[in-house]
């Protein structure tokens, strides 16, 4: 069971992957636009499989339960899309995330790259919330400045701007 902190709200998304036939199932909440974002996710992982997985790794190996679980009160209303993709393959890899990650941002089916809405109070609201390190998409580096000093100085904001580098900064080096 992987858990991670992340998306347009503050939510708790636990992405669960078992050996079985590929299918990819979501519970937990039923707006319509995150399901969307996750479904998307998925796709794009699909479409590239050949890019992202190997042959040991495929999708269809695997049945994909992502749940949504509402954390300090936030509600989630779309931008999972980083965290799901960063879940499954780090959860189909078996390789373990950062303490205390946090991932902002979406990634469309096509594979770009989606900003953050409202940055600044993500990442403060993640640092006072335990989050060590809280990756970003690179479109939101010149809101970086709006980010308090004090916020900076406890958590990490690297920046990723596809998904290989979302991948080499969350994921825990051996």
């Amino acid at each position: 069971i992987l858990v991670l902190i992340s998306a347009k709200d503050i939510d708790k998304l636990k992405e669960i992957s078992n050996n079985v036939s590929g299918k990819l199932n979501i519970t937990g909440i039923s707006n319509t636009k995150v399901k969307e974002d996750i479904k998307n996710t998925y796709q794009y992982i699909k479409a590239n499989e050949n890019t992202i997985l190997n042959e040991q790794h495929s999708l269809r190996s695997f049945d994909i339960t992502v749940q949504i679980s509402n954390i300090l009160g936030s509600n989630i209303s779309s931008g999972l899309g980083s965290a799901v993709y960063i879940a499954i393959i780090s959860s189909i890899y078996k390789k373990n995330l950062k303490p205390g990650l946090a991932v902002l941002g979406n990634i469309s089916v096509g594979g770009a790259i989606e900003r953050a809405i409202n940055f600044s109070d993500k990442i403060t609201m993640l640092s006072e919330n335990g989050a060590k390190t809280v990756v970003v998409p690179m479109d939101n580096l010149n809101e970086l400045a709006n980010i308090p000093a004090s916020v900076l100085g406890n958590t990490d904001v690297p920046f990723y701007s596809n998904n290989q580098m979302l991948m080499q900064k969350g994921i825990l080096l051996d």
